[in-house]
C-alpha cells in the first residue's frame, strides 16, 4: 500500500479540489491534500531505504534510484505548491483560470510524474511519460492567451512525436528480449532485463537500435539539442510554479528514464556505445543553449535555454560514467531542481510587478524590488556553478571525472562554456539590477508564502555547497548501486 499512496493522494487531490469553486477554500484543500502526498512519498523513500526496495504486483517498484527521484519531486512540489498559493491571487477568473483548474490539474500532472518513477515494466514507464505530456499540455497554455496556446500545441505535438520514437525503442528492446530467450511477459521488467542481459547473449545491434530512438525520444522530453524546440516557448508562456514543475521536475524524470535504458544497454553492449551517445548529446546541448543564453531577451526564456544546459551537464556526467560521474550527474539534478525553481520563483514576481519578461523593459530592480533581486541574485550564482553553492559540487565532481579519465576535449568545451554562460548571466542580471527603474512596482514586498519557498531554496543551496547532509549523502549512494 505504500506505493499505492502517493498514486491515491494525488488522484483524490485532482477530484476533490474541483469542488470548491471559492478561491481560498480551493487553495485550502489543495495545500492539505498536498501535506498528505508529500508525507506519502517521505514515508516511502523511507521504507525504500530501511527495507529494502519495494513491489507492488507486477507493474509498481520503488528501489534507490526511484526513490532519490521521489524525494526531489516531493520537495520541489511542497515549494511550488506553497508559491502557487500566493502567486494565484494575481490570476483573474476565467474559463479555466482558476484555482481549482489549476490544482487539479497540477495533482493530475503530478499523479503521471510519480508513476513515472514507480514504473517497474519499460512500456508502464512510456505510457506514464506519455501521460505527462497530456496532463501538463494545458497547464502550459493555462493563460489562453495567442501565445500560450501556441506554446501548448507546440508542447503537445513535440513531445507527442518524440515520445513516439521512445516507443519504437522500447518495441525494438522487446523483440531484442523475447529473441534472446525471455519470457514475453517479463521482458520489460526492469529487474527482470538487468538480471538477464549478462547472460542471455541480447542481440546488441538490436540493443543499440533501441537505444537511439530512446535517447531521441525521451531526450525531446529531456530538452536535448536538437529536440529541444519546444521547451523555450513552454517555460515562457506557462504560469510561474508550472515553469517550475516543468523545468525541476519534468526534466528530470524524462532524464530518469534515459538513466533505466543506459543501465541495461550497458550490461548488454558494454558503456562505450550508450555513454557516447549521451556525451555527444550533453556536449551538444551544453553549447547551443549556453550560446543562446547570451541573446535572449525574455527572462523566462533565458532561465529555459539554462535548463537546456543543464540537461546537458547532468547527460556529460552520465556518459562519463564512473563514481564521480554518476555521483555529480544525480546530484546535479536536485541541486540544478532547487535553483531553477529559486530562479522562476523569482522571475514571477519580475512579471506580476513589471507586467513584462522583456529585460529591455525592465531596469533598475535593485532599488525598485530589493527582496526579489537578492533572490535573483543569489539563484544566479549558484545556476553558473560559483562556491558556495551546491551546484558547484556537483559541476566539479563532473569535471574531476573527466579529468580522471583524460577526457580533455570534454573538460575543454565544459569550461569554456560555463564561462560563457557566467558572463551571459552576469550581463542580463546586471542589466536588469542597474539602470533607472523602470516604474512603480504593484507589491514591491514578498508576502510570507514567496519569502518561504525563497529563503528555503536559497538555504538548501548553500546547505548543500557547505556540506551534503549524511542522509542525503546516503540516499544518493543507494541511487548509483541501483545504476551499477
Amino acid at each position: 500500500m505504500i506505493l499505492l499512496l502517493p498514486l491515491i493522494f494525488a488522484l483524490l487531490g485532482a477530484v476533490l479540489v474541483l469542488g470548491f469553486r471559492d478561491r481560498r477554500a480551493a487553495t485550502r484543500a489543495a495545500l492539505t491534500i498536498g501535506a498528505f502526498e508529500v508525507a506519502s512519498l517521505g514515508a516511502l523513500v523511507w521504507q525504500v531505504h530501511r527495507q529494502g526496495p519495494q513491489q507492488f504486483g507486477r507493474y509498481l517498484r520503488a528501489d534507490g534510484l526511484s526513490s532519490f527521484f521521489l524525494m526531489n519531486i516531493a520537495f520541489i512540489f511542497a515549494l511550488v505548491l506553497v508559491y502557487a498559493s500566493g502567486y494565484l491571487r494575481h490570476i483573474p477568473e476565467g474559463r479555466f483560470s482558476s484555482p481549482r483548474w489549476f490544482y487539479a490539474l497540477v495533482f493530475l500532472f503530478l499523479f503521471t510524474m510519480v508513476s513515472v518513477c514507480l514504473s517497474a515494466n519499460l512500456g508502464l514507464l512510456w505510457i506514464m511519460m506519455e501521460g505527462t505530456t497530456l496532463a501538463s499540455a494545458l497547464l502550459v497554455g493555462f493563460y489562453n492567451t495567442e501565445g500560450a496556446v501556441e506554446a501548448g500545441w507546440k508542447y503537445l505535438i513535440v513531445c507527442t512525436v518524440g515520445i513516439a520514437f521512445a516507443l519504437f525503442g522500447t518495441i525494438v528492446l522487446y523483440l531484442a528480449a523475447v529473441q534472446a530467450g525471455m519470457n514475453p511477459a517479463a521482458a520489460l521488467d526492469w529487474v527482470a532485463l538487468m538480471d538477464a542481459v549478462p547472460g542471455l547473449g541480447f542481440d546488441p545491434h538490436l540493443v543499440k537500435l533501441a537505444f537511439v530512438f530512446v535517447i531521441v525520444g525521451y531526450g525531446t522530453k529531456i530538452g536535448f539539442v536538437p529536440m529541444h524546440s519546444w521547451l523555450p516557448d513552454a517555460h515562457a508562456e506557462a504560469p510561474t510554479p508550472i515553469s517550475a514543475l516543468l523545468s525541476a521536475v519534468l526534466l528530470n524524470c524524462a532524464m530518469y528514464a534515459v538513466m533505466r535504458y543506459d543501465a541495461i544497454v550497458s550490461r548488454a553492449t558494454g558503456p562505450a556505445f550508450p555513454h557516447t551517445l549521451l556525451l555527444i548529446f550533453g556536449l551538444l546541448s551544453m553549447v547551443v543553449a549556453g550560446l543562446l543564453i547570451l541573446v535572449q531577451r525574455n527572462l523566462k526564456r533565458l532561465l529555459a535555454y539554462s535548463s537546456v544546459e543543464h540537461m546537458g551537464i547532468i547527460a556529460i556526467g552520465l556518459g562519463l560514467g564512473g563514481p564521480l560521474g554518476l555521483f555529480g550527474a544525480l546530484l546535479h539534478t536536485f541541486n540544478h531542481s532547487v535553483a531553477k525553481s529559486l530562479l522562476f520563483f523569482s522571475a514571477g514576481n519580475v512579471r506580476h510587478n513589471f507586467g513584462t519578461l522583456r529585460m529591455d523593459s525592465i531596469g533598475g530592480m535593485s532599488r525598485t524590488l530589493p527582496q526579489t533581486s537578492a533572490a535573483l541574485v543569489v539563484g544566479s550564482l549558484a545556476i553558473v556553478g560559483l562556491p558556495p553553492f551546491g551546484l558547484f559540487i556537483s559541476e566539479f565532481a563532473i569535471l574531476s571525472e573527466a579529468f580522471g579519465q583524460a577526457r580533455f576535449l570534454v573538460v575543454g568545451l565544459f569550461l569554456v562554456m560555463l564561462s560563457v554562460v557566467f558572463g551571459g548571466f552576469a550581463y542580463h542580471l546586471l542589466r536588469l539590477l542597474g539602470g533607472e527603474p523602470a516604474g512603480v512596482p504593484s507589491s514591491p514586498k514578498l508576502i510570507p508564502s514567496e519569502y518561504a519557498v525563497m529563503g528555503i531554496a536559497a538555504l538548501c543551496l548553500l546547505v548543500f555547497g557547505a556540506r551534503i547532509p549524511h542522509l542525503f549523502g546516503v540516499f544518493l549512494q543507494e541511487a548509483i548501486a541501483v545504476m551499477r
